[in-house]
């Protein structure tokens, strides 16, 4: 069977591919890694990841590029990790020439990755496929990177309508898009239904409604008067007493100067300060991971910060919401079910 699954970046989406593997009876398990390492900020991403799946049972391969050569042992799993990188390795490789315009090269590269997933199909067990939304940018006018969002969009399209399950992966939560079967891959039982657990949190793109939302929500519990932290212009201090925590990813921002291991302990530090001194909070934060890469290394840094913040909040709260368009969809649990509320 081909599962595949998507999100945003830094949204928990490896971890959960990992997990549908990870209790798999096959003999061998393959992680198709398709990652160019340039610098040394792609070896320090690629030696995290390494780290996280150590004991997981599976075997590295590196495969940038020619992903159907991938030599796949009888009774094998395959998990393909990612379909951003490959596509854009296969768009820009040196030995097919960069003459042409980069909408030939989309069209050509589209062609060989297919063919690729299509042998890998056929060989393997399972096979597990990461992809990626990069999707929420302003549409671009640049030839090359608009060819490259029309090759993923037309990549994730194939690969989804020939699934038989797809999942999204929203700040750590798993929602089931296809397949009719919805088991927790680890046996886990959810706990955001703990009676411990009274935070709420709210995440979706920009200038969606999750403000709005957030002060219905206070209204509905007869919550008329409260202060606001706003990460935006507020100090960390705010953050830790008010009932309504806004623009939390411009908090987290504030560490993206830093270096990586001390961003993310200063992160931690607020983040735990966060959930332990302000546990009934309702918590607003953009989701930033959807969209292209950005170049500079901040941004970078930032966007993973944001996602590694959203999946700690997210699983420390009791209810998760997304805003989309003034309509929240509630996360309301490991299974990924799916409830849509209408903002009245």
């Amino acid at each position: 069977m081909i599962k595949v699954v998507t999100g945003a970046g830094a949204s928990g989406k490896s971890s959960f591919a990992e997990s549908l593997l990870e209790q798999s009876e096959a003999k061998r398990k393959i992680y198709a890694a398709t990652m160019i390492v340039w610098d040394d900020e792609c070896r320090a991403r690629v030696k995290k990841h390494r780290q996280m799946r150590e004991k997981k049972g599976f075997e590295t391969a590196e495969r940038p590029v020619d992903l159907g050569e991938l030599f796949v042992p009888e009774d094998g799993v395959v998990l393909v990790e990612c379909m951003s990188n490959l596509a854009a390795n296969e768009m820009y490789r040196e030995d097919v020439g960069m003459e042409s315009c980069a909408e030939l090269r989309a069209a050509q590269a589209g062609e060989r990755i297919l063919r690729g997933l299509r042998l890998l199909a056929e060989a393997a067990r399972d096979l597990v496929v990461v992809t990626n939304e990069v999707f929420g940018d302003i549409k671009l006018t640049e030839e090359e990177t608009a060819a490259y969002q029309r090759l993923m969009g037309r990549l994730n399209r194939e690969l989804f309508s020939i699934a038989g399950e797809v999942w999204e992966v929203v700040c750590g939560i798993p929602v089931q898009l296809k397949g009719r079967n919805r088991p927790s891959p680890d046996g886990s039982q959810n706990k955001k239904g703990e009676e411990s657990l009274h935070m709420k949190f709210i995440t979706g793109g920009a200038f969606q409604g999750k403000r709005d939302f957030a002060e219905q929500l206070l209204a509905r519990e007869d919550v008329l008067e409260y202060e606001t932290a706003d990460g935006a212009a507020d100090p960390f201090e705010a953050a830790y007493s008010r009932k309504l925590v806004v623009n939390v990813q411009d908090y987290v921002r504030r560490f993206a100067g830093l270096e990586d291991g001390e961003a993310r302990e200063r992160l931690q530090e607020f983040l735990d300060r966060l959930i332990k001194e302000n546990p009934g909070a309702v918590a607003v934060m953009d989701e930033i991971g959807c969209g292209i890469v950005p170049v500079g290394r901040e941004e970078r840094l930032w966007r993973d910060l944001a996602g590694e913040a959203a999946q700690t909040l997210a699983a420390c709260s009791r209810d998760v919401y997304r805003v989309t368009g003034g309509l929240a969809q509630v996360l309301g649990d490991v299974l990924g079910d799916l409830v849509l509320a209408h903002l009245q």
